[in-house]
């Protein structure tokens, strides 16, 4: 039996170390190689091996797959947290469990192949698909425009998407509207041209598989291809690439996603809590290729150099660092020093695409760890909005090269006009521009006259970025 205790991560961790110094060189290799994939999968979504389950074993066992770790080594991965796991029970540390050997005996005896979309090309290649029906209204056709409408509504089935009537696009966002429009007819009560009127459920639904088969057919032969496991399948896939564990994914769409995840993996209870926040992550990595700025923690002791350079040499592509700081002088004796201090401490940004968060963090996951929207584990990675992030690079006067400085002319203000400033220290304060120095150079720097009611005045030099200018309505 277990004791009452809570243990937190770094104690399980550190007894399942003990337990290595007996081992041969071959096998305390694989198993720190075990315990090292365990680490970044809790870390990563914030779990707590106290409260190990068969959903939380499932879905590590689904990442480590995702990832394009061979099922040989994935099942040896698993016997060897079963012998941990047991290990720990003796010790009464946890409760005995026979999931990993179980998932493991799965996976051994399995006689068919993995869910397509777990396969990183396939997924590529579908997502590639879906963007480009965006980017170029109906090029893929009817059946294309239906699929996309349905991921961007939470896998709404392809049946209920036949029948959406010109009466129900009011109903949805800008984008889901736009793909209806460009379907809808004056001469047609439905919104999509599967001739409704003469054809039955039946024949509806053999027309969509049959559209459908022409664009992704070639991704899913070995397994045929339903509309609705395709739909579901390809919104989970897209969701655990914005960091939801697949059985949060499996639990949002509501039905089997078999293109996607293991039968192996039950859906998550209650789920569909945050289907919502996963529609808007899921919607994000659909419609815009741009990438995206993140803020990460770093972790207690590491250096931002020291990241920067882990960041450098293992993740490809590079993403875009940002960690503002401000020089700061102190005189010891006769010396001057200067070091640099963050505007934020322990907090960087970072920008990169919605689908290549989550990986990052597989590697550099003991180093930092990525903010999301809310405290729960499961919760999607928080965007930083742009305009957000040009305010406060505007606020603490350290760009980014995505800041745009306006070049001098219509946009920008001249002596003698008034003028918001939104560095840090002076928000909001009006102030009229004296000069523009440096006109000539690429860096203009606007000299800004402040004021008091008490008469008194003084200066202060900014960025094109750090001021606004008052246009006054006559």
């Amino acid at each position: 039996m277990s004791d009452s205790k809570r243990y937190t991560n770094r104690e399980y961790f550190e007894f399942f170390q003990s337990r290595l110094s007996g081992l041969g060189a071959e096998s305390m290799l694989k198993y720190r190689r075990t315990l090292s994939e365990l680490d970044c999968f809790l870390i990563g979504h914030r779990l707590s091996l106290a409260d190990l389950s068969e959903t939380m074993t499932a879905d590590w066992a689904v990442e480590l797959l995702r990832q394009g770790l061979a099922e040989s080594t994935v099942t040896r991965h698993l016997n060897i947290f079963s012998s941990l796991i047991k290990s720990a029970a003796k010790k009464g540390m946890m409760p005995m469990s026979d999931v990993p050997r179980t998932i493991a005996k799965l996976l051994a005896e399995s006689k068919h192949d993995l869910p397509e979309l777990l396969t990183e090309s396939v997924f590529a290649h579908c997502l590639g698909i879906l963007r480009d029906i965006l980017k170029n209204p109906g090029s893929k056709g009817v059946c294309g425009d239906m699929l996309v409408f349905a991921l961007l509504n939470g896998a709404m089935p392809l049946g209920a998407v036949a029948v959406l009537k010109k009466g129900d696009v009011v109903k949805y966002d800008e984008v889901s509207r736009s793909i209806l429009e460009r379907n809808q007819s004056p001469r047609r009560e439905f919104v999509f041209d599967l001739k409704q009127s003469y054809r039955t459920v039946r024949q509806i639904h053999s027309a969509v598989t049959e559209g459908l088969k022409g664009l992704f057919g070639g991704q899913f032969a070995a397994s045929g291809l339903d509309p609705d496991d395709l739909a579901r399948s390809m919104w989970a896939a897209c969701a655990m690439r914005c960091g939801s564990t697949a059985s949060e994914a499996s639990g949002c769409v509501g039905g089997a996603a078999p293109y996607a995840i293991p039968p192996f993996c039950a859906p998550a209870v209650n789920a569909s809590e945050n289907k919502q926040l996963w529609i808007r992550s899921v919607n994000s990595m659909l419609i815009h290729e741009l990438p995206k700025w993140y803020a990460m923690h770093l972790r207690r002791g590491v250096r931002f150099d020291d990241l920067r350079s882990e960041i450098s040499e293992k993740i490809r592509p590079v993403p875009e660092l940002f960690y503002p700081c401000e020089a700061i002088r102190k005189h010891m004796g006769n010396r001057t020093i200067v070091e640099d201090r963050p505007f934020i401490s322990q907090t960087a940004f970072f920008k990169c695409h919605p689908e290549r968060v989550m990986p990052m963090f597989h590697v550099i996951g003991d180093r930092a760890w990525c903010y999301r929207t809310s405290n729960a584990s499961d919760a999607p990675y928080a965007v930083i909005p742009q305009c957000d992030m040009r305010r406060f690079q505007a606020a603490v006067g350290v760009f980014t090269p995505d800041i745009e400085v306006h070049p001098l002319g219509e946009l920008t203000p001249r002596p003698g006009e008034s003028v918001i400033i939104v560095m840090a220290g002076y928000e909001n304060r009006e102030g009229e521009v004296e000069d523009i120095i440096n006109k000539d150079c690429g860096s203009a720097i606007f000299r800004v006259k402040l004021s008091t009611d008490q008469g008194y005045e003084w200066r202060v030099d900014v960025d094109a970025r750090q001021i606004e200018r008052i246009i006054n309505d006559l």
